[in-house]
């Protein structure tokens, strides 16, 4: 993983990895810059402990309203994500919610609306409210390789295979890692969906021997790969496997 770290090297990409992979695998691509990386781990461990969460998130907040005094953009969006990378590696998917408000109300630039959609989609699918992602993706354009494929990956949680394959499209000429990875969250579950369980083990065992941490993911949002993930993880052909 030291290799994705330096391959990261820009804030919104390493927070889209980190929520694609999940906390075990953003220590190691958030912020390509030591102060940066050393600050988001001390934050995580800080709300990870429930005695130190309710000070930490205060000033977390704290610094979000600052920032949003002062009018100035740059200065909101650093606040938002200096804030949300570490609640998302703690799996906090309740209080992205609070931030991703904040600045929602204060009508973002478009492009930094679009990013805080995607988050504000796979927070919401996290906490298992489907209805409130589709309606977090509906207040922007969904287009784009990012966007399309938070998009999909809802629609195959759901189930809906087809569709979701459908949405994915054709792989973009240029995507950068976050994007890959959720490409394939999503494919490994939309083949599950249609019950092309063999192509979606093979898919799991690629990742699994990349990075075992890779299958997180999969298991956490539940959905139609999740029980074939596990038993991937297990180590063994498992009772989910189909014949043939």
């Amino acid at each position: 993983m030291a290799k994705v770290g330096v391959m990261v090297g820009v804030a919104e990409v390493a927070l889209t990895l980190a929520l694609v992979c999940g906390g075990a695998a953003a220590a190691a691509v958030f912020v390509a810059s030591y102060r940066e990386t050393v600050v988001v781990r001390r934050l995580v461990g800080q709300l990870r402990d429930p005695a130190r969460r309710p000070t930490t998130l205060a000033a977390l907040r704290r610094r979000v309203d600052t920032a949003l005094r002062t009018a100035d953009p740059f200065r909101v969006e650093d606040a938002v994500r200096y804030a949300v990378e570490p609640l998302v590696a703690a799996g906090l998917w309740d209080e992205v919610g609070w931030f991703a408000a904040q600045v929602r109300s204060w009508s973002p630039r478009p492009t930094f609306a679009r990013w805080l959609a995607g988050v504000e989609a796979l927070a919401e699918l996290h906490r298992g409210d489907v209805k409130a992602a589709e309606a977090a993706l509906e207040r922007v354009d969904v287009s784009g390789p990012w966007l399309l494929a938070v998009d999909a990956y809802r629609l195959a949680l759901a189930g809906e295979g087809e569709a979701a394959m459908t949405r994915l499209g054709a792989p973009p000429e240029r995507a950068g890692l976050a994007v890959r990875h959720q490409r394939r969250l999503t494919e490994v579950h939309a083949l599950a969906a249609l019950g092309r369980r063999d192509e979606a083990r093979r898919l799991l065992e690629s990742m699994r021997r990349e990075d075992p941490a890779a299958l997180t993911p999969v298991l956490r949002p539940e959905g139609p790969a999740s029980r074939l993930a596990a038993a991937v993880l297990a180590g063994g052909a498992g009772p989910f496997r189909a014949p043939g």
